[in-house]
């Protein structure tokens, strides 16, 4: 999926397979994927008109079956008439969703899958997990010209996803080969992600387990990350070779990846908030928490990991996403009013008793909101549930903290002059956002599990390297 690639062959339409055009195929892992026809997929004609298709299959020279989903036709080509003379064929262009490399289906209704395996950049780091075997150094004269490779296949690490979805983390290695005359030993290990369930689902729906996954990482990394590669595998696609039994297909999809860096620099253990290791006793509870609640608070989720995905470009729109992301984790989390619904009522039935007739349509209106808790409230809240003393250090006075985010945020949403004398401006704005950004990224870490000691510690050890510039590690707590 990071690679770009270039494939030609044959292209046709299920309904009509023995119909073929020639065509090529090239995917770039941010721009996606095209397909230039050299003809028209229905057939003679001198001005092919424009039709999208939802699926259209391949051959390519080198016999690979693809399957190509969403097919948006871009561009229609007629045919350069030439009097006296032939005619050339016209020339149709495809914008492509998915390519499945692996697979021919006869219809949409095919694309169902129950299996999805995935490369995480960095999740190999994460996990920490090798199956090489690290031998004393020797440097008697007898051992001293002698060099041991061992390695042994990691067992896969299993896990619940729901009750639907298993999850495992599987590592694969390939064998290093003998030669007649070895010169070389080369053994890399990779590790998936694989989610599995019970029935088979769509494409979309079967990769809704990896972003949910990649932006678990996101947490562990304090990072943005990126698949780097995907397969699929079901029931309903299966090889035989003839001996009586049958496989299922590895299926390798691709599609546009819109955050994919090409020389991104890998993390260490040491440079994450949390790595599998460190986290292996409460890991099983943590990542079903963590799907179980994705749906719940995806919206807060999805504005926090925005700021990750834009590789921390900033603006006040960061700002404002951040503030609100806040607001809709503790409204959907803490789910309480001002005051008790049922004293709330009584309180309203007073106000409505002793006052105007005129008036009451106004407060009703003033009553439907009433009794919600306020930016300030909420973030008051946040700061004293998910405290720790080092992100209490981070955050600095904690009533300054929420004024100044309240302030810069009544301020950003409405440019009310009133409030620009408050309002946060340039750098310290910055500042004040990768402040509230990592009070959310520990909310939700503590929301799925992760225990408040273990994530302090965590971010003791890190705050030279990642809040560096937040606050003053030189000065003594008072």
């Amino acid at each position: 999926m990071i690679k770009d690639f270039t494939i030609k062959g044959e292209w046709f339409l299920p309904s009509s397979p023995t119909y073929r055009v020639h065509g090529t195929l090239k995917f770039h892992p941010t721009e996606g994927a095209d397909l230039e026809l050299y003809g028209s997929l229905y057939g003679e004609g001198f001005f092919p008109g424009f039709k999208d298709q939802d699926v259209i299959l391949g051959l390519s020279s080198d016999s690979k079956q693809i399957t190509l989903s969403d097919c948006y036709m871009t561009k229609s080509g007629g045919t350069t008439l030439v009097k006296g003379g032939e005619s050339g064929k016209p020339s149709v262009s495809y914008s492509i969703g998915y390519i499945l490399i692996g697979l021919h289906v006869n219809s949409p209704d095919d694309l169902i899958f129950n299996k999805i395996s995935s490369e995480i950049f960095n999740l190999d780091e994460w996990i920490g997990i090798s199956g090489f075997v690290n031998h004393p150094t020797d440097f008697s004269d007898n051992n001293r010209y002698k060099i041991n490779v061992e390695y042994k296949l990691p067992e896969p690490i299993k896990f619940q996803i729901d009750k639907e979805t298993n999850g495992r983390f599987n590592f694969t290695a390939n064998h290093p080969g003998i030669s007649r005359y070895q010169k070389t030993v080369n053994i890399t290990q990779r590790v998936q992600f694989q989610a599995e369930t019970k029935t088979e689902k769509s494409i979309g729906d079967l990769l809704k387990y990896i972003l949910s996954f990649q932006n678990f990482l996101i947490l562990a990394l304090y990072r943005s990350t990126f698949p780097i590669s995907i397969t699929l595998s079901g029931e309903k696609h299966k090889n035989d070779y003839g001996d009586g039994k049958t496989y299922k297909k590895d299926i390798k999809l691709y599609f546009a990846i819109s955050n994919f860096k090409e020389h991104e620099k890998l993390k260490l253990d040491f440079e994450m908030i949390f790595s599998y290791k460190r986290i292996k006793e409460n890991f099983p509870v943590i990542i079903k928490n963590w799907f179980a609640k994705y749906e719940l608070l995806e919206p807060a989720f999805n504005l926090v990991f925005e700021q990750f995905y834009n590789g921390n470009r900033f603006t006040e729109n960061t700002f404002l996403n951040l503030a609100q992301s806040a607001e809709t984790f503790h409204a959907r989390i803490h789910n309480h009013t001002r005051i008790p619904k049922p004293e709330y009522k009584s309180m309203k039935e007073e106000i409505l008793k002793v006052s105007p007739i005129q008036y009451h349509g106004w407060l009703k209106d003033q009553f439907n909101f009433g009794n919600n808790l306020n930016l300030h409230a909420r973030l008051t809240e946040l700061t004293e549930k998910y405290s720790n003393e080092i992100l209490d250090q981070i955050l600095g006075a904690k009533e300054q903290f929420v004024l100044n985010v309240k302030n810069s945020r009544n301020y950003y949403t409405h440019y009310s002059n009133d409030g620009k004398k408050k309002a946060l401006k340039g750098t310290e704005l910055f500042y004040l956002s990768e402040r509230l950004k990592i009070l959310l990224v520990c909310s939700f870490l503590e929301e799925i599990g992760l225990p408040k000691d273990k994530l302090a510690l965590s971010l003791d050890k890190l705050k030279w390297i990642l809040f560096n510039h937040l606050t003053n590690w030189r000065e003594e707590k008072k």
